[in-house]
C-alpha cells in the first residue's frame, strides 16, 4: 500500500470532487482515478461511489478514512523522527568520564548546554577510570570518553584525543591545620612532613602518578596514612584529621565545613583533561557534544 495512494484517497474523500482533489494534489484527474482504482484493487474493497456528477464514500470508505488519516500521520511522524535524528536532535549519547568531571567548569558547562539544546536526547554518563574508558570507547560501548592524562594518552588505533583544558591541583586541609591559614599558593615542599590521604587502586593510576611526581620533584616521597577509593571519601578523611590530600580543583567543590583548599605553587601542578572519540565518527550528537565541550573549555575561568 503506497502512501501516495492513501493521500489521493484522503484528499478525494475530503473534496468529494475529482477536479478539486486533483488540483490539491498537483496532478491531473486521470492519474488520480488510477491511484484510487489501484488502492481499491489492493484492498479488495470499493471505497467510493462515483458518477459523472457525484462522488460519495461507501461504507467501506467511511470506515477506511480514519485509518488512512492515522497511517499518513504516523508516516509523517516517522519521517520527522528520522530527520531530527539526522540533525542530532534525538537519540542517545553514551559518555564515559572520570567521577569529578561534571564538577569542572568546562565539562559542567558542556553538559548543561547540551541538555538545554537537545532536551530529547538521552544523555548516558558512566563513571570509569581512564583505562576502562578507553577500552569501552574502542569496543563501541561508549561514544565519547573524558579522561585525565599527564601527557598525550597512548590510544588503540582508531581513537583520537584532544586536550580540553588543564585543571589545577590543590591541597585539601582541615580548617584548623597549620597550613590552612594562608590564602596564596603553597609550596609543594611544605607538605613533606604531612600524612597524605591518597588514591586507592579503584581510582586509576593517573592522579596518583601525578601527585607522586609532583612530590618527588619537590624532594620527598609522600607519607601515605590512608587510602580512599572515592572523591567524597578523600575529602571526608581530610575532614576527620587523617591527613592532607592533593586533589584536582573540582574536588574542592565537594563542600565540607571542616575542609579548605589552597593552590599549589608549582608550574606543573595541573592535571590535563582530554576528550576522546573514534576516528571518522559521524554521529551529529558526538559532533555537537565536542563543539560544546570546546566552548565550555574556552569559557571556563
Amino acid at each position: 500500500m503506497e502512501l501516495r495512494h492513501l493521500r489521493a484517497f484522503v484528499t478525494l474523500a475530503e473534496e468529494l470532487h475529482f477536479g478539486r482533489a486533483a488540483g490539491r494534489l498537483g496532478i491531473s484527474q486521470p492519474p488520480l482515478s488510477q491511484q484510487i482504482k489501484a488502492l481499491e484493487t489492493q484492498l479488495g474493497a470499493r471505497l467510493l461511489e462515483r458518477t459523472n456528477r457525484h462522488v460519495a464514500l461507501t461504507d467501506a470508505g467511511r470506515l477506511f478514512l480514519p485509518e488512512a488519516h492515522a497511517t499518513l500521520a504516523q508516516a509523517a511522524r516517522a519521517a520527522q523522527v528520522a530527520a531530527r535524528a539526522q540533525r542530532g536532535e534525538l537519540g542517545e549519547l553514551r559518555i564515559g568520564m572520570f567521577p569529578s568531571a561534571p564538577l569542572t567548569d568546562a565539562v559542567g558547562r558542556c553538559i548543561l548546554a547540551f541538555r538545554r539544546r537537545f532536551p530529547e536526547v538521552q544523555l548516558v554518563l558512566n563513571e570509569f577510570e581512564s583505562r576502562q574508558q578507553t577500552e569501552a570507547l574502542a569496543q563501541g560501548r561508549e561514544q565519547i570518553a573524558i579522561i585525565r592524562s599527564q601527557g598525550e594518552p597512548s590510544l588503540p588505533p582508531g581513537l583520537v584525543a584532544t586536550e580540553l583544558f588543564r585543571e589545577p591541583l590543590v591541597v585539601a586541609l582541615r580548617m584548623d591545620h597549620r597550613l590552612a591559614a594562608g590564602s596564596g599558593p603553597l609550596p609543594v615542599a611544605a607538605l613533606a612532613e604531612e600524612p597524605f590521604v591518597f588514591y586507592g587502586g579503584a581510582m586509576g593510576q593517573t592522579l596518583p602518578a601525578q601527585v607522586m611526581a609532583l612530590c618527588r620533584a619537590a624532594g620527598f616521597v609522600p607519607r601515605i596514612s590512608q587510602l580512599a577509593n572515592a572523591n567524597a571519601t578523600i575529602i571526608a578523611l581530610v575532614a576527620v584529621g587523617l591527613g592532607i590530600a592533593v586533589v584536582p580543583e573540582a574536588m574542592g567543590r565537594l563542600r565540607h565545613e571542616a575542609v579548605t583548599c589552597r593552590p599549589l605553587d608549582a608550574a606543573d601542578a595541573t592535571t590535563p583533561v582530554w576528550i576522546l572519540r573514534r576516528r571518522g565518527e559521524r554521529s551529529p550528537l558526538v559532533a555537537s557534544f565536542l563543539d560544546l565541550a570546546r566552548q565550555g573549555a574556552a569559557a571556563a575561568p
